[in-house]
């Protein structure tokens, strides 16, 4: 570019400084630096309140109640920067110097747009002292033992866990710490970045803060919403680098922080003793545990990442879509199912509801639905059964999930089945194009004389309880039932845009 205007060269030079901060994402294990949250307009009315956004844990018929409490202070920090500079006109004509100027300022108004498209907004929570306050006095007078400091580090353990095994690209070291629906989730995160032939690394990961944002208890189980603040450099690198390369990536990206809101479940009337699973104790019988990957305890035979005997990492809620809230009543259609079903719960479906959804997304990035069959209804094959579950194939990258949640419960739907509507906000990049928010509504139904298990478990056969070798089995490899259909689980039956 030699003996190009000077004003021309320096608009180029913040126009591509500013492409390049367009384009960095800020670290996660899971992919949330990707999410965008969808447009509010296409939320699906019908199904929800009036109500702003809530945590996955929450129900359509919860209510914001701005009289008693306040929603927590969500910060989004936007991607769009002004720079200035002086424009000296030494050796250049005064046409280079309107043109360069021109040409500069065309260039860093069309890369801040580039950037505001292209760089996830981060969103950020500030903990709301009183909604805090009152959901750890709750917590306390039903587990006097609960301790908040010590529950703040319990959650910085869990963080240094998942991210260990996120970073090692396989979730079943931590499995004992996560549910279901949490380790499927990361599982098929980590499938998709080796189909792209990538990985995810970080240097200078650290957990910066946990704090508790609030607390719930039902009569079945009870919920801490802890806010959590991490931070590293991150990039995602070519699966065939080695290690020490893909650190060298990894440390050449910004150092930046991020929010999520975790959430932790454990059966109500269970009172807090340590933190077993962490310490590898069966949370059940205190037997120590093997050094394998089983989440089932050879002793005693508890399932040790069910949330019935200890607190499990049940939920990721992205900022964005987290608000405090109070719990008035459950959602319609709920109380009704209990009065045959006394285990069902909100949380039990909403966990399974996340384990169909990765599945499905795993379905529609690899092209064929093989791995879905399990949960759902009817073996998805066909042009009519795949257009029902919205199973047309595509290039899914960058995929974040934002919410999953009960929005509705329609006993007696038909069929001698019950049904459950359960919202759904994600984001993903579709076939190489700019990420953006999505609603599904999923449909789930079980037949009405069914009952739940007790507990998150869902990879586990419903009738005899033994353990599968994989997620997508159809039968059970001890009893032989049939695991699909929905006879005795919640199965897919059809998707619904938002």
């Amino acid at each position: 570019m030699k003996g190009w205007p000077r004003p021309i060269l320096v608009g180029i030079g913040i126009a591509a400084t500013l492409l390049l901060l367009s384009i960095v994402a800020g670290a996660r294990p899971g992919g949330g630096q990707s999410y965008r949250s969808p447009s509010r307009s296409s939320s699906s009315s019908s199904y929800r309140s009036s109500s702003p956004s809530r945590s996955s844990s929450s129900s359509s018929s919860r209510r914001f109640s701005s009289s008693s409490r306040s929603s927590p202070t969500v910060v989004v920090v936007g991607s769009t920067s002004s720079s200035s500079y002086g424009s000296s006109g030494s050796g250049c004509s005064g046409t280079g110097v309107v043109f360069g100027v021109v040409l500069g300022v065309s260039l860093l108004v069309l890369l801040v747009w580039l950037a505001s498209r292209k760089k996830a907004a981060r969103a950020t929570i500030a903990v709301d002292a009183g909604a805090q306050a009152r959901g750890i006095a709750a917590l306390r007078s039903r587990d006097a033992g609960f301790n908040p400091a010590e529950f703040g580090e319990r959650t910085k353990a869990t963080m240094a866990k998942v991210n260990e095994a996120w970073l090692a690209g396989n979730m079943n070291p931590a499995r004992r710490l996560i549910s279901d629906g949490v380790f499927v989730r990361f599982q098929t995160q980590l499938g998709l970045l080796r189909a792209d032939q990538v990985r995810n690394v970080m240097a200078n990961w650290r957990v910066v803060s946990a704090d508790i944002l609030a607390a719930e208890g039902d009569d079945r189980w009870d919920t801490v919403h802890v806010k959590v603040v991490g931070e590293a450099s991150d990039r995602d690198v070519p699966i065939k680098l080695s290690d020490e390369e893909a650190l060298a990536q990894a440390r050449k990206a910004p150092l930046q922080q991020y929010h999520e809101v975790w959430s932790f479940l454990r059966r109500r009337g269970k009172t807090s003793h340590g933190a077993p699973a962490l310490e590898g104790r069966c949370p059940g019988c205190g037997a120590d545990l093997p050094l394998s990957e089983s989440v089932r305890c050879e002793y005693c035979q508890a399932l040790i990442n069910s949330g019935e005997h200890d607190w499990v990492l049940a939920e990721i809620t992205q900022p964005e879509e987290w608000s405090v809230w109070v719990a008035e009543e459950e959602v319609d259609g709920l109380a009704e199912v209990r009065q045959r079903d006394t285990t069902i719960s909100r949380q039990e479906l909403e966990d399974r509801a996340s384990v169909i959804f990765w599945k499905w997304v795993e379905a529609r990035r690899l092209g064929k639905p093989d791995g879905l069959a399990r949960f759902c209804m009817d073996k998805p094959e066909g042009a009519v059964a795949l257009e029902n579950l919205l199973l047309a194939p595509a290039e899914l990258r960058q995929v974040a999930a934002g919410s999953v949640e009960v929005v509705a419960v329609t006993p007696d739907a038909g069929g001698g089945r019950d049904q459950v509507t359960v919202e759904i906000k994600w984001s993903a990049s579709v076939n190489s194009a700019e990420p953006e928010g999505t609603i599904n509504l999923f449909m789930l139904e079980r037949s009405s004389t069914a009952t739940s298990k007790r507990g998150l478990a869902s990879l586990d056969c419903p009738v005899c309880a033994g353990p599968l070798p994989e997620s997508d089995a159809l039968f059970c490899a001890y009893c032989g039932e049939a695991l699909s259909g929905g006879k005795h689980e919640w199965a897919l039956a059809q998707v619904l845009n938002g």
